[in-house]
């Protein structure tokens, strides 16, 4: 979802009159902590899926806290950048995301009816046999199930998926972040770039 906003910020900002290169001129304070979290995420689900040693036995059993501390490192770094509104809604967004994950054995609850609702059945097989590790089909004892996974996007569009509360707030922080840097107007007087509002 997130390729998807930012695509369509980039578009839409264009198309309004903003410049794609004024996001040169976003400054994120504590970046090193988004590139820690995506790469801890990836290259933990990539041992754990594809490899069969030790190291993999321990990240499954230990997943709970590897999600957790991912998840603090984004929040950390958005909460680093407060000033800009885009990324305080995405923070918020954000944490909804976390707290079913905190409470949920750090895994996002899904809803097997919006999986059902997106003809998504290749995912709800796999997340019914375990086989996926960041996300759990939702019973009753789930909790928080309503931050969840619960709501569906199906075909016609492009890419059929499931969504949570959580993930609207995020895609509309980024979608913020990026259209108002794209459509501030900057002037250059030297080596330093002042900008005001059109």
């Amino acid at each position: 979802m997130v390729t998807e906003t930012i695509t369509l910020s980039l578009l839409l900002g264009k198309l309004t009159g903003g410049k794609i290169r004024n996001i040169g001129n976003l400054y994120i304070n504590g970046w090193y902590l988004f590139v820690i979290s995506f790469l801890a995420e990836i290259i933990s689900l990539f041992i754990a899926s594809k490899t069969n040693g030790n190291l993999s036995i321990i990240i499954e059993n230990n997943f709970f806290y590897i999600h957790i501390f991912i998840y603090l490192l984004l929040i950390m770094g958005l909460m680093m950048n407060f000033r800009e509104i885009g990324l305080r809604i995405t923070l918020f967004g954000s944490t909804l995301n976390f707290l079913p994950l905190l409470l949920n054995n750090g895994k996002m609850p899904v809803s097997i009816n919006a999986l059902k609702h997106s003809k998504l059945y290749i995912q709800l097989s796999l997340l019914d046999e375990g086989r996926i590790m960041t996300h759990a089909l939702a019973d009753k004892g789930t909790k928080l199930w309503i931050l969840g996974d619960i709501i569906p996007i199906p075909k016609p569009y492009f890419f059929p998926k499931i969504i949570s509360i959580g993930d609207i707030l995020i895609a509309l922080g980024l979608f913020i972040l990026i259209v108002t840097h794209m459509k501030k107007r900057y002037i250059v007087e030297g080596k330093t770039i002042e900008f005001y509002k059109s």
